[in-house]
């Protein structure tokens, strides 16, 4: 799993600009944060989730109670395409642990995928987890962090790029063990221009880049 960082491990001295091709290639998780707008947080989503003009599998992973996917995926890829996958986060009170659930279903779709010919290769299954701040309302830290490895251990194992979106500063998570749960850091903003910025733990940031 990214708990060791196992995607940038090795490469000591390089900045994260030059580590940014390997992380694409090889797979990573990355927690994307920031108090911005719908559009902004969409926009970077779009990006990670890869052009329509590349191979991609795609999982979106829904843990808000509604709202429409679409404006998630990139422009000209539909939740209806056959490389999609959708899991709806709906807690119910027969389910005693339903983020297990949601894990193990995660899984499984990542799994599916996988079968498909040909087998995944490195940086070809894009991942989004799209609102932490829903679950972390309804969990105590315990649960989300195993739901976050049980999730980074099924990207990290066919070398997919997950992104894990929680819509306010990443200090907000400060009880998790974020740098062991993560690979990198993609940090987000609204002002002066919508921007996004990369940093990986002890290695210096990019600037911050136009979305």
């Amino acid at each position: 799993m990214s708990g060791d960082r196992r995607a940038v491990r090795g490469e000591h001295g390089l900045s994260a600009v030059e580590l940014l091709p390997r992380l694409k290639r090889e797979g990573c998780n990355l927690l994307v944060s920031g108090a911005v707008s719908e559009t902004t947080a969409n926009r970077a989503s779009q990006l990670l989730l890869g052009s329509a003009d590349i191979e991609r599998k795609r999982v979106l992973v829904r843990t808000e109670k509604t709202g429409p996917v679409d404006g998630l995926l990139p422009p000209g890829v539909s939740a209806d395409d056959r490389d999609v996958r959708v899991v709806q986060y709906r807690p119910c009170p027969e389910d005693a642990d339903p983020l297990a659930s949601l894990a193990r279903r995660v899984a499984e779709a990542v799994t599916a995928l996988d079968s498909l010919s040909p087998p995944l290769v490195g940086g070809e299954l894009r991942l989004v987890v799209t609102s932490l701040e829903s679950i972390l309302a309804d969990h105590d830290v315990l649960a989300i962090e195993q739901f976050l490895r049980c999730v980074t251990d099924a990207v990290s194992g066919v070398r997919g790029m997950g992104h894990y979106r929680y819509a306010d500063s990443r200090a907000g998570l400060s009880s998790l063990p974020t740098e062991r749960l993560f690979d990198a850091f993609v940090d987000l903003r609204d002002t002066p221009d919508a921007g996004q910025r990369l940093s990986i733990p002890s290695r210096q940031s990019t600037d911050w880049l136009d979305l």
